[in-house]
């Protein structure tokens, strides 16, 4: 079933401009290296917006990462590249891809080579705010399983994200 889903979404993404545009929030993140994304870790990314540039070959993302207790915001530029992924510098190589994509709901796969060469596979959850179903997360540990990454290095991240929970509650 995922793999239908991923095969439909490459046909489908060069007319998803719109579904990747806009504000966005990571809701859970995925990786082998699990130090990479636990609190405070550098790719334990609090996602905010995405914006296509130019027919979607350049994305430009705005997040914020908590490092050393350092809450910053961050906006880089991905760029795409032939082979559909997206490539940026940002905690060393970057290079990523959306594997589905709805108005509610994204899910980035990805490499990350640091500078010290180390490898990381991540999956990045993006979603308009809510928390994802129990099927949602069902789904996702099949998919982190499929990409050799332990269901146990999924880290639920809406619940650490301070901003957005205050601005969850303030509209309730």
């Amino acid at each position: 079933m995922v793999k239908f889903l991923l095969l439909a979404l490459a046909f489908g993404l060069n007319h998803a401009h719109a579904e990747l545009e806009g504000k966005w929030v990571t809701t859970a993140i995925a990786a082998d290296n699990v130090d990479k994304i636990e609190e405070g870790g550098p790719m334990r990314f609090y996602m905010r917006e995405l914006t296509c540039c130019e027919e979607c070959s350049q994305m430009e993302i705005t997040f914020y990462v908590n490092v050393n207790d350092q809450c910053s915001q961050t906006k880089i530029t991905a760029y795409r590249q032939e082979d559909g992924n997206y490539r940026t510098q940002f905690e060393g190589d970057h290079v990523f891809k959306p594997v589905f994509a709805t108005e509610d709901i994204i899910v980035l796969a990805g490499d990350n080579v640091d500078r010290a060469s180390r490898r990381t596979k991540l999956i990045f959850v993006l979603v308009k705010g809510q928390p994802l179903t129990p099927e949602q997360h069902e789904k996702l540990e099949a998919y982190v399983e499929e990409r050799s990454i332990p269901p146990e290095n999924i880290r639920d991240v809406l619940a650490t994200d301070d901003n957005m929970m205050r601005i969850m509650y303030q509209s309730s």
